[in-house]
């Protein structure tokens, strides 16, 4: 794994100076997210961050897979197929299914990143500047994946985060939205627990970062708007499905004994500034 970041650290001003978007390095992350019927972190999402000195995306193999079929007519087509043939083998564990929703591209050529995410039916993306990071760096250090990690802290978007990262590393960047660290971030979470990244695996990449599937399909909206958006479907799902159904003449039946959500004192998402 040395080798891998001794390669790294060779290549990043031929990187630089090309401005390719080919990832210098991969890292997968599992991220544990909060369940938002019982408010205990017991959800888990697996990603992958590839990245090199100024280009990243973070996202979920699964979900782009799917994505990716679904780009196409004829892979929305297999996508209907395996679909079908899972449900009516009865192995509905083999359904393809998305994972994480969301991807985060972060240019420092531009100065920007965008997250790409739905609510519901409908999809969206975030456009904003690249952050300018306060973090408070420690001595406290601890391994991670056989590198020597340093603890650093910062309050983002309403939450408090706590981000172990490793100099031997030499990229400003991490899981998800995080970054701006002397170093890439392995391990991420935020300070009541129920957001949490943690990286399982480092490699060398020469893999093209791709654009996201169908991104023009993501209508642009205010960040804080996506949140407040987000929210109001997750306290009253049904009625918000049944309002982006309207237009197609589809409407479901609420369920009477349909699972209530956690408040949002108890349980909310990654970010709470909205």
């Amino acid at each position: 794994m040395k080798t891998v970041l001794t390669f790294l650290a060779s290549c990043i001003v031929a990187i630089t100076a090309t401005a390719q978007a080919i990832a210098d390095i991969e890292v997968s992350y599992t991220a544990s997210v909060p369940n938002f019927r019982t408010g205990k972190a017991d959800k888990t999402n697996q990603f992958i961050l590839l990245a090199n000195s100024v280009e990243s995306k973070f996202y979920s193999p699964a979900t782009e897979y799917i994505d990716s079929l679904q780009s196409t007519p004829e892979g929305e087509a297999k996508y209907k197929e395996m679909s079908r043939s899972a449900y009516l083998g009865g192995k509905m564990n083999q359904m393809p299914r998305r994972d994480g929703q969301y991807y985060v591209v972060k240019s420092s050529t531009s100065g920007y990143m965008t997250c790409y995410d739905v609510n519901g039916l409908e999809k969206y993306r975030v456009e904003e500047l690249l952050p300018q990071w306060e973090w408070q760096i420690t001595d406290s250090t601890k391994s991670i994946l056989g590198y020597e990690c340093i603890l650093a802290t910062t309050d983002f978007h309403g939450r408090e985060w706590n981000a172990w990262f490793s100099p031997d590393i030499p990229l400003a960047n991490g899981p998800w939205k995080l970054g701006g660290l002397p170093g890439l971030i392995l391990e991420a979470n935020e300070s009541n627990g129920l957001y949490n990244f943690t990286a399982t695996g480092l490699q060398h990449s020469s893999r093209q970062i791709t654009p996201v599937y169908s991104a023009g399909d993501y209508e642009k909206i205010d960040r804080k708007d996506l949140l407040a958006a987000k929210r109001k479907f997750i306290d009253n799902p049904v009625s918000q499905m049944n309002a982006q159904l309207s237009g197609l003449g589809i409407s479901i039946s609420a369920s009477a004994n349909e699972i209530s959500h956690k408040s949002r004192e108890e349980v909310d998402f990654i970010e709470t500034d909205y």
